[in-house]
């Protein structure tokens, strides 16, 4: 069997309780739309639930509470009701093989005053940038993306956080500009037109905020064309004590004594699947034991790896 190594492979986040990883198609990471930080930690915390067994119409439980802990909500329901209402209405522009997917994030939001609750269900079209991502996909921490109170930082974060491994982002101005919704392209209209106040708003403080929250250290230098600055060239680092790759031993040990698995079995995941790939599955194992409890982990471990 062929070795499977996602393409844009990624370092990934030590898969535990108190360090969740989130996964996102490439394409959606690349994305051209706008989310207020209140709104993008709702979608990170739905992204959180998401398990490959869930059906098209499921929906995601978020606990105000909790949303309330990760951001600085005053009046939690009427900001709430206020960020969700939008969503409804937000177009993520998403390029898909040549052509251009315009999509809204939710489809349905229910709020369940009596539970402190939100039951949040996922337009379908968007399904496939979230489940089921084999290869292209992007990770990121979650707790790292909660923690950033800046709205930019949070879209800059995911971009790096798809080359990280690369140590390198190319991008031109126009396009991260473009991607974060201050440049249209169909009627030139651009925002934060002159270069220092571009800098000054929007790059210096995301990578302030990068650094000191993420797992990530993160530095740019601009490049000029006729006196005006065109592109940019991200330097990205991991920060070796937010982000600890294990060794295949570490690994094999967690398949076996956490997922039930023989020791054969797990040698065999590890000569046969990505490191990546391994704990994007084993992520999506235990969501779907944290909904639906699952009776047998041993062999429906085996199952997900193709282990006869």
């Amino acid at each position: 069997m062929k070795k499977l190594t996602p393409a844009n492979q990624l370092s990934l986040l030590p898969l535990t309780q108190e360090k969740e990883v989130l996964f996102q198609a490439n394409a959606l990471t690349s994305a051209y739309y706008e989310m207020s930080a209140l709104q993008k930690n709702i979608f990170y915390m739905v992204q959180s639930q998401l398990g490959a067994d869930d059906l098209p119409d499921k929906g995601y439980v978020v606990r105000v509470r909790d949303l309330m802990e990760a951001t600085d909500t005053v009046n939690a329901y009427k900001n709430l009701q206020l960020a969700t209402k939008s969503m409804m209405q937000k177009i993520l522009a998403i390029p898909v093989n040549g052509n251009l997917l315009q999509v809204a994030p939710f489809s349905s939001v229910l709020y369940n005053y009596g539970e402190g609750t939100i039951t949040i269900r996922i337009d379908s079209q968007l399904r496939p940038f979230l489940f089921n991502l084999d290869t292209k996909f992007t990770t990121l921490g979650k707790s790292e993306a909660l923690t950033m109170a800046g709205k930019y930082s949070k879209r800059i974060y995911e971009m790096l956080s798809q080359w990280k491994n690369m140590g390198i982002m190319k991008i031109t101005l126009l396009e991260l500009k473009q991607r974060i919704m201050l440049y249209d392209p169909v009627t030139g209209e651009e925002e934060y037109v002159r270069w220092t106040n571009f800098k000054t708003r929007v790059l210096d403080p995301a990578v302030v905020e990068i650094n000191e929250n993420t797992d990530l250290n993160v530095q740019f230098y601009s490049e000029m064309e006729n006196r005006r600055v065109t592109k940019l060239k991200w330097i990205i680092k991991v920060i070796k004590t937010h982000a600890i790759a294990p060794t295949p031993s570490d690994l094999q040990l967690r398949l076996v004594q956490e997922f039930s698995l023989r020791p054969d079995q797990a040698q065999f995941v590890l000569t046969h699947y990505d490191t990546v790939y391994i704990y994007k599955k084993l992520h999506e194992i235990l969501v779907k034991n944290n909904t639906r409890k699952i009776v047998n982990m041993g062999a429906y471990t085996a199952k997900v790896f193709g282990i006869k």
